[in-house]
C-alpha cells in the first residue's frame, strides 16, 4: 500500500537507482539495481527518510553516446525516455528476463514495507527521438505534428524549447491523455 504521509511531514531522500548503489562503497550485492534500492533501506531508516524521490526510472537509451551540439553525451540520469510505461531495464538483475515490472514493483513493496513513500521523478517535456536527426521509434511515426511542437516556418525542423532536441506537445489532447494515463498507471499498478 502507498504511503500516505503529507509532504510537510516528509523527509524525503532523491535516490538515483544506478548512482545510489553502483559504488563498491554501497556494498551491496546487487549495484545499480531496483535490489540495490532494497538492500539499501536499513540506511534510510537510520538517516530517518520517510520518503525517496526516485530520479527517473523510465526505460530510455543509455547503451550508447549521441553527439548533441558537437558534444559526445551518454543518457546517465534518464531524463530523455524512450517508454513511458516501462521500469528503466538496465536497472534489473537480468534485463534479458524480462522482469522489469517484477524488479521494480518488490522494491516498492520493500519500501513501503519499511514505512517509506515513494515519489518518481519525471519528464514529459521531451523523448528520446531527439531533433530532425533523431532516432524514430515512437511518437515520430505515430503523428509527429501530434506529439511535438515543429517550427513554424518549416515542419521538418522541431521547436527545442526543453534543449534536448524536442519538446513534447503536451498541449494536444492526445499528448494530455497519454501523460494522465501514464501517471495513472503508475500510481495504480505500479503503487507509486
Amino acid at each position: 500500500k502507498p504511503i500516505n504521509r503529507p509532504l510537510n511531514e516528509s523527509i524525503i531522500y532523491e535516490v538515483h537507482v544506478r548512482g545510489f548503489t553502483k559504488s563498491p562503497t554501497s556494498k551491496v550485492k546487487h549495484p545499480g539495481t531496483y535490489a540495490g534500492v532494497i538492500e539499501k533501506i536499513p540506511y534510510l531508516k537510520e538517516l530517518g527518510i520517510t520518503c525517496v524521490e526516485l530520479l527517473p526510472i523510465f526505460e530510455f537509451d543509455d547503451s550508447e553516446e549521441r553527439l548533441f551540439n558537437g558534444n559526445k553525451l551518454v543518457n546517465y540520469w534518464g531524463y530523455s525516455t524512450v517508454s513511458f510505461f516501462a521500469p528503466h531495464s538496465g536497472y534489473c538483475i537480468n534485463p534479458e528476463n524480462g522482469n522489469h515490472l517484477t524488479e521494480f514493483r518488490d522494491m516498492v513493496k520493500a519500501l513501503h514495507k519499511a514505512d517509506i513513500g515513494v515519489i518518481l521523478d519525471v519528464a514529459f517535456n521531451h523523448t528520446d527521438e531527439g531533433d530532425h536527426q533523431g532516432l524514430i521509434f515512437s511518437f515520430k511515426g505515430l503523428g509527429n505534428d501530434s506529439y511535438y511542437h515543429l517550427e513554424q516556418h518549416n515542419k521538418k525542423y522541431y521547436a527545442n524549447y526543453s534543449g534536448c532536441g524536442n519538446t513534447f506537445n503536451c498541449n494536444h489532447p492526445i499528448c494530455t491523455k497519454l501523460i494522465l494515463d501514464c501517471l495513472w498507471y503508475w500510481v495504480r499498478d505500479m503503487h507509486i
